[in-house]
């Protein structure tokens, strides 16, 4: 290929298209909505003769069964060798969705990486992509807030990315700092960001905090969250544990189950990288905290 362009650093993409590959449930797909949403991506694209000025379309390509898909790579490494193409379009992704839903056809969605990962990224998630950029971008009056799909990927995004993001980057500042009203505002922010505060469903007496020093070498929060609009990959609790001699920390929630699975609730890790490791079926409530420290590290 011999298109000159810098190439896209997509790793954050990358790793949760890997994920989700992997596991294809309903947690890694948000992972990889919210992944996806502000990145670019390469389009290849061919030259549009009847067009008075010239300008390029997007490629198709089919797959075994016939359906058509607009092939995009996520950087310049998942291009196959020796393949040629008339042009290239380095758009953003939104861009990309906009083309398939604003412009009917019979392209079903994305091919992404389609000589390598090849993942189909078909109208549903394109749709619901578009649904997560507008309850960030549009102005107040053109979405509403009254969702249960809103309601469940603010709750995801904020148990699952921005509390462990702001516990790992800050440490002991984030836990010296975090308190009912902090974790309040934190779930409220996406409601103001899209000028639906007075929708937002909960107070700083919707969550219940609990600090416990066990050993000098052993200290734990447990966060009871609020149980009002609790879907499916919500948390019911989340755990803050750390050594305070060597500044080690970890950060545990107790996931809401899936409504197609028999586990109700699942112990999760978050880890520093941001990614997720379901350990196991959530213990009895009575032996959450205990169980949450012997993973951490050594015998409560």
């Amino acid at each position: 290929m011999s298109v000159k362009m810098n190439d896209i650093d997509n790793t954050r993409l990358e790793e949760a298209m890997q994920e989700y590959m992997k596991d294809q449930d309903k947690e890694h797909l948000v992972q990889l909505v919210y992944a996806i949403q502000e990145t670019k991506l390469f389009v290849p694209a061919m030259a549009v003769q009847k067009q008075k000025q010239g300008g390029f379309q997007p490629y198709i390509i089919k797959n075994a069964e016939g359906d058509m898909y607009m092939p995009a790579f996520t950087s310049m490494k998942k291009f196959p060798q020796n393949q040629k193409y008339q042009g290239m379009l380095k758009i953003q992704y939104k861009q990309c969705v906009s083309m398939l839903l604003d412009h009917p056809s019979l392209v079903q969605g994305i091919a992404l990486n389609p000589f390598s990962d090849n993942l189909m990224l078909k109208s549903q998630m394109l749709e619901l992509s578009r649904k997560v950029e507008q309850s960030a971008k549009q102005a107040p009056k053109a979405y509403s807030v009254k969702t249960d799909d809103f309601r469940m990927v603010v709750r995801h995004n904020v148990e699952f990315h921005q509390i462990p993001e702001k516990l790992f980057a800050q440490k002991m500042e984030f836990i010296q700092n975090l308190n009912e009203e902090v974790l309040c505002d934190l779930y409220k922010a996406p409601y103001i960001e899209v000028g639906q505060a007075g929708q937002y469903p909960y107070t700083k007496d919707s969550f219940e905090m609990m600090e416990l020093s066990v050993r000098d070498d052993l200290s734990i929060i447990q966060i009871i969250a609020p149980s009002k609009f609790l879907y499916q990959t919500n948390c019911r609790e989340l755990y803050i544990v750390w050594n305070p001699l060597t500044e080690q920390f970890g950060y545990f929630v107790i996931e809401k189950g899936l409504d197609t699975e028999e586990v109700k609730f699942h112990l999760d890790r978050i880890k520093e990288d941001g990614t997720c490791e379901k350990l196991e079926e959530a213990p009895a409530d009575g032996n959450v905290m205990n169980r949450v420290m012997e993973l951490f590290g050594g015998e409560p």
